[in-house]
């Protein structure tokens, strides 16, 4: 802990460690992360630490690895979007997966979501059907279980299977399970692109009738046409003082998968949209599809990358198998030339060889509305870190980014209120107490860096470490030192309390 903060303190110390001509902050606090296995693979929190990070919050977007039952899991790790690496899932609920998270050892303190995909599963497995009202119950159930064993909050990624096929009541069950814990609803929304006003309008309309606090994931605007309605989304979030995280890129990355319209995958089960893939006749509808031959009806909204994009800007960055290694890096545009294919066929081909399990880098919007973004008080910082393939540059750079682009070059707000923003305001957006802050009686979770802190990621070389950071500190004990990464595991598994009777939902 922290016992004071002064300009001269005589009170005799161990060490003494002098931070002459660096920056001395609050450790940052990462708000929006799918490092939900990290603390089991080789390399760790390495690539966030060396950022200055000390808290992730993860489980977001309705994806994570808890609560599941192990007959489930198999299927679900067949196509996990945040990764599936080689590590025995020795848990089925939430509590045993934190009591595994504490065996191993936290590098840093991690608290995680409730994910809505994976209670979906649980209930329904790949039905598109809409829950009945025994199902709605065995689902509040479930949330409120986890809520009650310390989940941060409720998260929805309603552009995935199955979270995708929910409809009003489903999602309002969750809604009022989480008011009734006072714990947020985090949601990556159905659109980001043409219908990003109505997608928001549906959350907020939601999140009023149930009651709860409401967060807003990764906020963008997909493609060029959709630029001009950044002023009335962030007028919205004002108007319902809203929050919501961003990373500081104008490239996302996420499942290939997602390009596809979701009557199709509404239509077919995992296994049989592979199938159905290889015909001709639902080739030629997807081939339509992208090129707004046809288009979302009313109410089911969909990004539709290669008509927003162009295949020259969705770019292959994981792949399951060696023989498809051969496009990492590039671009579906450029792979489908040298395939002498479509890039319909391409993609398609691809997604059928890899069962799915395909990640790009899609370019979606101008860097000056990302500037434009994280501008505005409401908005914090989170990575959306994914671990696998080649990886997003915001995995080893977002925050010291932030500090040397947006901070020191491009003046874009004083370093206190950029700091502020990843920090104390996601300290107290999500409850995490005693934390963000330099002040006596919070944890000491403090990141010390040098004028030169800046990111060093690109796309050619994702995997290049943030350098400038001096010293880090997690609860007291040193993580870093003089630049050099330490092995120390002081993380604290960060549980959020909760107030609500366990009694309504009908325990």
């Amino acid at each position: 802990m922290i016992t004071d903060v002064a300009p001269l303190i005589t009170t005799a110390a161990d060490k003494v460690i002098d931070a002459d001509g660096a920056y001395v902050t609050p450790g940052f606090i990462d708000v929006h992360s799918h490092a939900d296995l990290a603390t089991f693979l080789p390399q760790g929190f390495k690539p966030k630490v060396l950022q200055g990070i000390t808290t992730e919050l993860v489980g977001l977007c309705g994806l994570g690895v808890a609560p599941l039952p192990k007959a489930l899991q198999n299927e679900v790790r067949e196509r996990l979007i945040i990764g599936n690496p080689a590590v025995d899932w020795n848990w089925d609920d939430f509590t045993s997966y934190g009591l595994a998270l504490k065996q191993r050892g936290l590098e840093v303190n991690l608290s995680s979501f409730v994910p809505h995909g994976l209670l979906r599963y649980q209930i329904c497995g790949n039905s598109s059907l809409a829950m009945d009202k025994n199902q709605r119950r065995t689902l509040a159930q479930l949330a409120d279980e986890a809520l009650g064993s310390g989940a941060r909050g409720i998260s929805l990624g309603l552009i995935y299977h199955p979270a995708l096929f929910s409809d009003q009541r489903e999602l309002l069950t969750l809604a009022q399970v989480a008011a009734a814990h006072h714990k947020p609803l985090v949601v990556h929304m159905r659109s980001e692109s043409d219908e990003i006003l109505e997608a928001l309008q549906e959350m907020i309309a939601l999140s009023q009738q149930a009651g709860c606090q409401l967060h807003i994931s990764h906020l963008k605007l997909i493609g060029r046409r959709n630029a001009s309605k950044l002023t009335s989304l962030l007028a919205l979030i004002d108007r319902h003082e809203l929050t919501f995280d961003q990373y500081p890129y104008h490239y996302g990355s996420t499942t290939l998968l997602s390009i596809l319209p979701p009557t199709l995958i509404r239509t077919y089960a995992p296994d049989a949209l592979m199938i159905a893939l290889k015909a001709t006749a639902v080739r030629q509808e997807v081939r339509s599809w992208f090129a707004e031959r046809i288009l979302p009806q009313a109410g089911e909204p969909w990004d539709n990358l290669p008509a927003l994009l162009g295949w020259e800007n969705i770019l292959i960055c994981e792949v399951e198998s060696q023989a498809a290694q051969q496009w990492l890096g590039c671009s579906i545009a450029e792979c489908a030339r040298k395939a002498d294919l479509h890039p319909v066929d391409f993609a398609l081909d691809l997604l059928i060889s890899e069962r799915g399990n395909v990640r790009m880098i899609d370019y979606f919007m101008d860097e000056e509305l990302v500037e434009r973004i994280f501008q505005h008080p409401r908005g914090m910082v989170g990575t959306d870190t994914i671990f696998g393939g080649r990886l997003h540059p915001r995995v080893c750079g977002s925050f010291p980014r932030i500090i040397h682009q947006f901070v020191s070059q491009r003046q874009l707000l004083p370093l206190e209120k950029a700091i502020h923003k990843m920090t104390a305001l996601s300290a107290d957006t999500f409850s995490l107490h005693n934390r963000g802050r330099l002040a006596p009686g919070y944890y000491a979770d403090i990141s010390l860096f040098d004028a030169n802190f800046c990111d060093n990621s690109t796309i050619d070389l994702p995997e290049v470490y943030a350098t400038g950071l001096r010293d880090l500190w997690v609860n007291g004990r040193r993580k870093v030192a003089h630049g050099d990464y330490l092995e120390t595991r002081s993380g604290q598994l960060l549980l959020a309390s909760s107030a609500a009777s366990r009694n309504k939902w009908g325990h």
